[in-house]
């Protein structure tokens, strides 16, 4: 399918088609020498790679559209984590999705739409004589184009899209350009990715204070990342079975700023959590060191990593460098990533993480079990720790769902040799099942909250005059449904051991 031509003005050149590329043998065939400005003007409204419309060519459409003061509406795609793309496949693979992406654009349009390429993996669509719940429409269309996964480097990947949606009704031709609707546009397409990405976000006045707030919080944290503002906490992790402290994660702390959950996100699409995870991995190491001189050489301290820092050329070598110059035990470290960060690692990855391991860092997956990660790729990772996440923490001793997932993923970690901390323990009848189900290391609230270096000296010593945590004279069973549950819950763990190739004797 492609869209309609450009108007031609008086006394401009043709513009090309939209849905399509203009084909080399077209070129070719403009052999008179007094069409050659012709030439050349068709190339330059093109966009070389996918054959859609260019910028310029996008606005002087857009504000040919203005003119005739008609309703429309822009639509704005932005590929999520483009970036991994090119680090981790190469360019070429890229630029390969990047024509597959333009392909599946004009399968969705109308023939009517411009489809341009702006620039990197940004795409705008313009779409004339609209109505909004069209447009809306429109922009749900090109979001759900990109659900089927894309052949890259000889293997399915799946990438998706955030997509922002401004409408322009006769009432806004007075008071808005091209450049504002595009920058409406652009606006709406960032708070569908502070949503969580993949989605459609048609823009409001609404749209406009948030997307302003988003910039003052990017650049404040551009402030205090230059003015060292940002501290390190550390939340204890325990021994359930001595309540003895045996390691800490480290918590990034903004004082007077946002929480994490906001200004992380914000970190990762802009970049910054390249520079502030070289701040934390300097700082965590030079505590570690500290303590260690104090005589607190038994802590394990847990760094969250993103995976834009794993794939970072010269990231290991950078651990590599920090743990010795610090005078640490490589074991005294443990890297922490999401669960979805090894949704489908490639070799570059993978090689990273083993040379991690090499060194003798642990390695761990966080919030287990509410990432997309396939199973499959669970036996590939070098990994040493899963963490269960809070959310599956929170019913235990009173969720049977909860306790038999929670179950589930010891046993499976059990059968592969991995160690299992769970996170946001909060009550003791948490701490006392999981004591009892078998995982002897968690974090919480009931033990701790995050806290400044200077406080965990005190607390760790604290620790080994504690009680421990009361273990369950006998394991609670529910009533007649236990049995069945818990043939269930073994059928489930073998299911999930053989989708990662382990074999269980006698099954």
């Amino acid at each position: 399918m492609s869209a309609a031509p450009v108007p031609k003005p008086p006394d401009r050149p043709p513009v090309p088609r939209a849905g399509g590329p203009l084909t080399q043998a077209v070129l070719d065939s403009i052999a008179d020498p007094t069409t050659r400005a012709v030439e050349l003007s068709l190339r330059a409204s093109i966009d070389d790679l996918t054959g859609l419309a260019n910028r310029t060519t996008f606005f002087a459409r857009l504000r040919d559209a203005l003119s005739r003061r008609t309703r429309l509406a822009v639509v704005f795609l932005d590929l999520d984590n483009f970036k991994l793309v090119n680090d981790t496949l190469g360019h070429n693979a890229g630029d390969d999705l990047l024509r597959q992406v333009a392909e599946r654009l004009r399968r969705v349009v109308r023939p009517e739409d411009l489809v341009a390429r702006l620039g990197g993996d940004e795409f705008a669509i313009l779409a004339g004589d609209i109505d909004d719940l069209a447009a809306e429409g429109l922009a749900r269309r090109i979001c759900d184009a990109l659900v089927p996964a894309f052949r890259l480097d000889g293997r399915e990947r799946h990438i998706t899209g955030s997509v922002g949606c401004r409408t322009c009704s006769a009432a806004d031709l007075e008071t808005v350009s091209e450049e504002t609707l595009l920058r409406d546009a652009d606006a709406a397409m960032y708070r569908a990715k502070d949503s969580g990405r993949n989605g459609v976000h048609v823009f409001s006045d609404e749209t406009r204070l948030a997307v302003l707030e988003r910039v003052e919080l990017e650049q404040g944290l551009r402030a205090a990342l230059a003015d060292q503002q940002l501290e390190v906490h550390y939340q204890p992790i325990v021994d359930l079975r001595s309540s003895r402290v045996t390691g800490v994660e480290a918590l990034l702390r903004w004082p007077g700023g946002r929480g994490p959950d906001e200004f992380i996100p914000v970190a990762e699409e802009t970049g910054l959590i390249v520079p502030i995870g070289r701040f934390v991995l300097e700082e965590v190491c030079a505590q570690l060191g500290r303590w260690g001189r104090a005589g607190l050489t038994e802590l394990v301290a847990t760094i969250n990593v993103s995976a834009y820092q794993l794939r970072e050329p010269g990231f290991v070598e950078a651990v590599a460098e920090v743990t010795a110059r610090h005078g640490l035990s490589p074991s005294t470290v443990c890297l922490e990533f999401t669960e979805s960060a090894f949704a489908a690692p490639d070799e570059r990855t993978l090689a990273s993480l083993h040379a991690l391991k090499d060194l003798g860092i642990y390695l761990a997956i966080d919030d287990f079990g509410v990432g997309t990660s396939a199973l499959s790729q669970l036996k590939r990772l070098p990994v040493e720790v899963l963490k269960v996440d809070r959310s599956f923490v929170d019913g235990l001793g009173s969720d049977p769902e909860d306790t038999a997932i929670v179950a589930s993923i010891l046993s499976l970690a059990h059968a592969m040799g991995l160690h299992v901390v769970a996170e946001g323990v909060e009550a003791p009848a948490q701490a006392e099942e999981l004591l009892a189900l078998g995982c002897s290391a968690a974090q919480g609230w009931l033990f701790a909250p995050a806290m400044p270096a200077d406080d965990v000296p005190g607390f760790v010593l604290a620790s080994r005059r504690r009680q421990p945590v009361r273990r369950p004279a006998a394991r609670r069973r529910e009533p007649a449904p236990a049995p069945e549950r818990e043939r269930a819950q073994s059928s489930l763990v073998l299911e999930l051991m053989s989708q990662i190739g382990i074999t269980v004797e006698g099954t």
